[in-house]
């Protein structure tokens, strides 16, 4: 298997002159290091923010992309799993910071541990929508939340999404559903069939002048958990509202703005990132740093991630976890114009997922 690698591969690559992308076909295929595999990328998908990467952080030379599935054709040394050639594998890696690895590419390396083997039940094209949209749902609800698939909830409780029709969101709305909860989210009017079809009980337009009363009324402002998925404009507070007195927790995944008013007997507000369950210190603000963004190691984090990288197969096929919506585009070239439609927001309800191999 060794033999059949190449020296050099085809990978989306930061132009920082540009501030944006270019495809380039002479990128060194990188060699796994300890508890490190090598896969032939066979998909990846788009995530909201990789646009942003493009244009405001990553610096020259840089390879993109942050979700992927493919097979593992080399091993690296002293691996803390079991994973062997010819498996076929998915996850997350933060694109778009190095210059020797990126999921938009024709081969990647990847820790052997933060990984999943692609169970049966889900189409190897689904497999990388299971990345950092789910692994944020299952880190806010499972691990910052406190909750267990193996505890189910009082079916009469109701939970919050704000936010359903997102990649997060549609991991979010069926973690919460399996827990038992019955699930109100807000949406967009178009996206109303789809977020019920991934569980949703009860869907509020979010544009809607007395959406919060609606929330209220529909849980009898007994809410005691929810998840801002978009976490933008004035989604802060439309979430945190929508819980009542009796709300605990509320997770956002983005700073809070300058501000932000909690109001008495509000529910505490997390700040929830995804990076943290790859066990490594980052720094985020790669061109200003002045001011440097630090995402820091905890060791908790990383230890939640790594179990869940195991669990995923067995709860893909336990719970029927289903993948985003997707649509599928042939080849790296067409990355460029992907992440155009995203920063133009003609990315709804589906995923990008190009296909690579």
């Amino acid at each position: 298997m060794t033999s059949t690698i190449p020296q050099t591969m085809k990978a989306i690559v930061e132009d920082q002159q540009a501030n944006w992308v270019t495809l380039k076909n002479d990128i060194p295929v990188p060699s796994p290091g300890d508890n490190e595999v090598l896969i032939k990328v066979e998909y990846a998908a788009q995530n909201p923010g990789d646009w942003k990467l493009a244009a405001w952080i990553s610096l020259d030379g840089a390879l993109h992309g942050c979700d992927f599935v493919g097979t593992v054709v080399k091993l690296g040394s002293n691996l803390r799993t079991s994973l062997e050639l010819e498996d076929r594998i998915a996850g997350m890696i933060l694109g778009g910071a190095r210059k020797d690895r990126g999921a938009f590419a024709e081969y990647l390396v990847i820790e052997s541990d933060l990984a999943f083997k692609v169970p049966k039940e889900l189409r190897l094209e689904e497999a990388p929508t299971f990345g950092a949209a789910w692994l944020t749902a299952a880190q806010v609800i499972i691990h910052n939340q406190d909750h267990s698939l193996s505890s189910p909830v009082d079916r009469s409780k109701w939970y919050i999404v704000y936010g359903g029709s997102s990649s997060v969101g549609l991991f979010a709305l069926q973690i919460a559903k399996a827990l038992g909860y019955k699930v109100l989210t807000f949406a967009s009017p178009h996206s109303f069939d789809l977020v019920r079809s991934y569980g949703a009980d009860q869907v509020i337009n979010y544009r809607d002048a007395n959406a919060i009363d609606q929330a209220l009324e529909i849980t009898s402002g007994g809410a005691e958990y929810a998840f801002d998925t978009i976490s933008e404009g004035g989604s802060f507070n439309i979430a945190l509202k929508s819980l009542g007195l009796k709300g605990k927790q509320l997770n956002v995944l983005n700073p809070l703005p300058e501000g932000f008013a909690e109001t008495k007997g509000s529910a505490e507000v997390q700040n929830t990132v995804v990076y943290t369950l790859l066990g490594k210190e980052l720094n985020l603000a790669l061109r200003t740093p002045e001011t440097p963004s630090i995402i820091p190691f905890i060791q908790g984090e990383y230890d939640f991630g790594t179990e869940l990288y195991k669990k995923t197969p067995e709860w893909i096929v336990r719970y029927g976890f289903k993948a985003n919506p997707i649509d599928v585009r042939d080849g790296l070239e067409l990355v460029s114009q992907g992440l155009k439609e995203q920063m133009e927001g003609k990315v709804s309800g589906k995923k990008l997922v190009y296909k690579i191999a």
